[in-house]
């Protein structure tokens, strides 16, 4: 332990609860940052701990205490009136809210992300997929983060949202600034911006509504009042956020473990049936989004105390890792009977837009099995990770050998 963090420890902590642990700059330099770090955490760490980094919080490692603290949002509260790093506006809705409200808002766009509603546009996002990899086939590779993880589900999204698709990059410039900074001014501009940017999309469906999920906002109401416009930037702005950031991030760390395992990705190429149950075992060790939560007052919980207002990082990622929750969780088997995991949280805060990353994820799977025998990471290249909030690869080079490419018909 410094003496620069040794003063960073609040008096109430216990030195047995003490790990100096950087959770935004966790993965980089690292090549398989989940095993990596669920190994060295488990080794080192008690269940929760307390790290000085980036203004001092608490991390919670273990997943049934997450889900047990996430049941108890009278202890551990969402609203950032509890938890001043994320006071920011306008709030993400409703993951910044607590129970009653939380539901409320949830049922704002909830039925929109529903299995069957997701199931419908499939073609539409199966088109996609199979424009973006022909596109790029007979290149012989390239970097999936940037050819298709910003690309392929982002597409798919800016649909949803009747955004249009030349205004991709300044919105991934927002989200960038959220998500991949840990300082509160760089992710409150970051928000303000998005916010700006989803105002204009509101007005422009009060003026001429469509069939997006925009629309479909505009005339929701939040408990028989229509929303304010503070609440619709809210809620907006969340969406957006998962759907230019979270899911490309599980995609990019799918195709980097596919790439360098395969022998995995052989068995899809020989079996599609598989691809389904495989896409569940990819997203339980592929989890990006780590949630806060803010001590609501002074408290003991499970024999560690804690102080009111004091932050809750949820290592998500990690959790899958478990023995707990799954056998043998370092061994990844698409042969597993259930993939055990809470990468889209647990309980009242389940993401929404879980079905579509999985249908998402399914069909990218499914058309590149199709068009690509072999591939791999590009050896004359390094992939790299990225600092941030919510855990990404920001380089992932591939290779394959284009003239090799199967027949997609």
């Amino acid at each position: 332990m410094s003496a620069e963090s040794s003063l960073s420890l609040p008096p109430h902590v216990p030195a047995s609860l003490y790990y100096d642990f950087d959770y935004v700059a966790a993965p980089v330099g690292l090549d398989e940052p989940h095993q990596e770090l669920s190994r060295r955490l488990k080794a080192e760490t008690p269940p929760i701990f307390y790290t000085p980094r980036n203004g001092g919080h608490w991390i919670v490692r273990k997943p049934a205490l997450a889900v047990d603290m996430f049941r108890q949002p009278e202890l551990f509260s969402s609203h950032p009136d509890h938890n001043a790093t994320r006071n920011w506006r306008p709030l993400l809705l409703p993951v910044q809210a607590d129970p009653p409200e939380h539901g409320e808002y949830r049922k704002v766009f909830g039925a929109f992300f529903a299995p069957g509603n997701m199931r419908r546009i499939e073609p539409d996002i199966r088109a996609q997929a199979v424009g973006l990899l022909d596109g790029i086939a007979p290149k012989g590779g390239c970097d999936f983060v940037a050819d298709i993880g910003e690309i392929f589900p982002i597409g798919v999204f800016l649909g949803l949202v009747g955004a249009p698709a030349s205004d991709r990059d300044q919105l991934l410039d927002y989200a960038r600034m959220f998500t991949r900074s840990p300082d509160i001014e760089v992710r409150s501009k970051g928000i303000h911006r998005l916010a700006r940017y989803i105002s204009g999309l509101f007005d422009a469906r009060r003026a001429a509504p469509g069939t997006d999920i925009i629309s479909k906002l505009v005339h929701s109401d939040f408990s028989g009042r229509p929303l304010t416009p503070d609440e619709e930037q809210g809620l907006g702005s969340l969406l957006f956020l998962a759907g230019l950031d979270t899911v490309k991030s599980v995609m990019s760390f799918i195709m980097l473990y596919l790439a360098r395992n395969p022998e995995q990705y052989q068995k899809l190429v020989a079996d599609p049936a598989l691809i389904p149950g495989a896409v569940e075992e990819l997203l339980r060790v592929s989890g990006a989004s780590l949630p806060e939560r803010g001590v609501a007052r002074d408290l003991v919980y499970e024999g560690v105390s804690m102080k009111a207002g004091e932050r809750v990082v949820f290592l998500l990622p990690l959790m899958s890792f478990d023995d707990d929750l799954n056998a043998d969780p370092h061994a990844v088997d698409f042969a597993r009977d259930v993939s055990q995991h809470i990468n889209f949280g647990a309980g009242d805060h389940r993401c929404a837009g879980s079905h579509l990353a999985r249908i998402e994820t399914r069909v990218l799977l499914e058309e590149w099995i199709k068009r690509f025998p072999t591939f791999g990471v590009d050896p004359a290249k390094q992939p790299r990770m990225s600092a941030g909030t919510v855990w990404t690869p920001e380089y992932v080079p591939l290779v394959w050998p284009a003239a090799q490419m199967r027949d997609a018909t």
